[in-house]
């Protein structure tokens, strides 16, 4: 997740994972969240800001590659283009999650960024894809 194991540099990066961020988040129009379940458990959660970026997207390990991931983006994703999303989407993909975006038709549209502690590469997926 973060360039350095301890976290060091991330430090602005992890503040806006903290609850307090989230709660912020939680109450601002521009945030769309939906949540996924497996029984009674959380299992993952899903973001679109502005109706375009795909801004967070989790998955509990223990329901790793069981498709909730697939799932939540599709919800999201279709909630999106319900709600008027004609210009597609993007994502700051980290090099965990790059291939999974790319299997959904993600491309990049950068190089490789590093900065504050963290590394990502910018895609777009259109909204026809």
């Amino acid at each position: 997740m973060t360039l350095d194991a301890d976290g060091a540099g991330a430090e602005k990066f992890m503040d806006s994972m903290a609850e307090p961020a989230i709660a912020a988040y939680l109450s601002q129009p521009r945030y769309q969240y939906l949540l996924g379940f497996i029984g009674s458990a959380l299992a993952g959660a899903v973001a679109v800001r502005d109706g375009a970026h795909l801004f967070h997207l989790f998955v509990a390990r223990e329901f790793h590659g069981c498709g909730l991931g697939r799932q939540l983006w599709l919800a999201a994703r279709n909630a999106a283009l319900a709600a008027g999303n004609t210009a597609g989407f993007t994502v700051n993909a980290s090099d965990y999650a790059f291939p999974m975006y790319q299997r959904w038709g993600f491309m990049p549209t950068g190089p490789r960024v590093e900065e504050g502690g963290i590394a990502w590469v910018p895609m777009r997926l259109p909204a026809c894809a």
